[in-house]
């Protein structure tokens, strides 16, 4: 069977678990394209995911560079996939072995001490040295480890290479506070660090865009669970609709709401300079947070 027909047949084969896909994963808003395939990258979150004709179809944790090597955001392509790639030592990191006294090399040759892994998928042109690559380091996924790379167990990083082809889009986010609605129509926010230190260009739009869903859906938004959520910024879902118990985010399907890709309006009932969202009584306060 041709390389082009195994890539379809996958790919068909992942679009019928899609659904399964979402499961206690929250997605960031990045606007993905109708047809095709396209990688996305959040930064914050350190997680690829792989769309097929706009819909997700899988997902897998990613080290991604760290503060000083920081991976650039932005629309690329992929521009190569080479399988048992040699590593060929950036002058940058030649210069950080001669600092730290170790022996210096040029180039690593396929096998298991090649920190591209078993795979290396370029993106962006040769001379920006950027990839989606495997690792010897396993346990370094996921993390802020790289320098500027993004770093995939080989397994992932080998699963990935089956499924995408040379002109595939890829996008890399900075998305730290992520929007999401489950089936039942409930509103989730999942917060993260924000490892870079840049401005959060989304906070200024949150409370803005949270009163407007409320008033939108007429459903009460628990102002302390945002309050918290954004205080702990642990990556995990927390649902600021649900009553009562709150649900496992982990056995919950979660679907992007979009709010970043589509800014919103600045019409809103009342003062949305200073919204104000419902608390719950303190009995309930205390049994759900």
């Amino acid at each position: 069977m041709k390389v082009g027909m195994v890539k379809f047949v996958a790919s068909m084969g992942l679009l019928l678990a899609c659904v399964g896909a979402r499961a206690g994963l929250p997605e960031p808003d990045v606007q993905v394209a109708d047809s095709g395939r396209q990688v996305v990258i959040n930064v914050p979150q350190t997680r690829l995911f792989l769309y097929q004709d706009g819909k997700l179809v899988k997902s897998w944790p990613v080290a991604v560079g760290k503060m000083l090597t920081g991976t650039p955001t932005g629309s690329f392509d992929i521009t190569g996939i080479y399988h048992d790639p040699t590593w060929h030592v950036p002058k940058s990191i030649q210069d950080e072995m001669r600092a730290q006294g170790k022996p210096v090399q040029t180039a690593v040759p396929p096998g298991p001490d090649n920190p591209l892994g078993k795979v290396f998928i370029r993106f962006g042109e040769p001379g920006l040295g950027l990839g989606m690559h495997g690792t010897n380091a396993p346990g370094s996924v996921p993390g802020f480890r790289s320098h500027g790379c993004v770093r995939l167990k080989n397994p992932d990083a080998l699963d990935l290479a089956s499924l995408v082809s040379v002109g595939d889009a890829v996008t890399v986010a900075y998305q730290a506070i992520l929007l999401n609605q489950d089936d039942a129509g409930h509103l989730w926010l999942t917060a993260y660090r924000n490892p870079y230190g840049h401005d959060d260009v989304s906070m200024p739009w949150l409370g803005q865009v949270l009163l407007k869903w409320q008033h939108d859906h007429k459903v009460a938004i628990y102002g302390n669970r945002v309050d918290e959520a954004l205080r702990l910024r642990n990556g995990k879902p927390v649902c600021l609709t649900c009553r009562g118990s709150l649900p496992d985010y982990r056995v919950v399907s979660l679907t992007v709401f979009r709010w970043l890709s589509s800014p919103p309006d600045s019409t809103l009932p009342g003062d949305s300079s200073a919204p104000s969202l419902p608390r719950p009584p303190a009995s309930e306060s205390q049994s759900q947070l």
